[in-house]
């Protein structure tokens, strides 16, 4: 397929140096692999679930290259703070995490992570026979809840083929946007989708990019919104 990793640079180490913003972010987790991945985050002074959900996407993609898991250390104790908060955190079992993560007991934890595939993302598997597609199993990953007092949605999948239902997607995202403030990113394989929605009442314009093909078809998605008015 055109998007198999033809070759995996030897380079391994990656440090990044705080949260950046989105874009920046792309370039960054979903840039060519390489041989035995470490991530240090000793730069990065306080946790983001952008880090962790453009991370785990990658790791999910990297599996069919290299069955070995990307790992990740060097935290920070702000970075640690925060992925204490993150329930679940064990099941990105495409990542192996380096370090001492205390486990929160007794509370609700404001975000979670879930392998299963999103119910947002179902219209982008509806090209797909339903019986294949459950017999192949595609990796995903979920992470939602509330951060920085934001409805926040992180997902990932994926896909056995090239995607052919971003449009009805899209309407999707503008659609759970109405009414209220916040931004989507939609990522594949080939383009990447920005709207950025700081008036409630306007729909906001969705800024779109041309991405080299890097890897095989994928669909991940960021979506986050301000708590609608009660």
């Amino acid at each position: 397929m055109a998007g198999t990793q033809k070759k995996i640079r030897k380079s391994s180490l990656f440090e990044p140096s705080g949260h950046g913003d989105l874009y920046a972010l792309d370039n960054l987790y979903l840039s060519p692999l390489r041989e035995n991945e470490v991530w240090n985050f000793s730069k990065v002074a306080e946790f983001s679930p952008f880090n962790l959900g453009f991370l785990s996407m990658r790791s999910i993609l990297a599996y069919k290259t290299s069955p070995e898991p990307i790992v990740a250390g060097g935290f920070t104790p702000g970075f640690v703070k925060g992925l204490s908060k993150v329930g679940n955190w064990e099941r990105l079992d495409r990542l192996k995490i380096e370090g001492f993560i205390p486990r929160v007991l007794g509370s609700e934890f404001p975000l979670r992570v879930d392998s299963g595939i999103h119910p947002l993302l179902e219209s982008v598997l509806a090209s797909y026979e339903r019986e294949l597609f459950e017999e192949w199993n595609p990796p995903s990953v979920t992470i939602e809840g509330i951060w920085d007092k934001k409805n926040l949605l992180i997902a990932g999948v994926a896909l056995p083929e090239n995607e052919k239902h971003t449009p009805s997607l899209l309407k999707e995202l503008i659609r759970s946007l109405s009414g209220v403030s916040g931004k989507f990113y939609l990522r594949t394989e080939k383009h990447s989708y920005l709207c950025l929605k700081k008036d409630p009442d306007l729909i906001g314009p969705v800024f779109f990019q041309e991405k080299e093909t890097i890897w095989d078809p994928f669909v991940f998605l960021i979506l986050e919104k301000d708590f609608e008015p009660t």
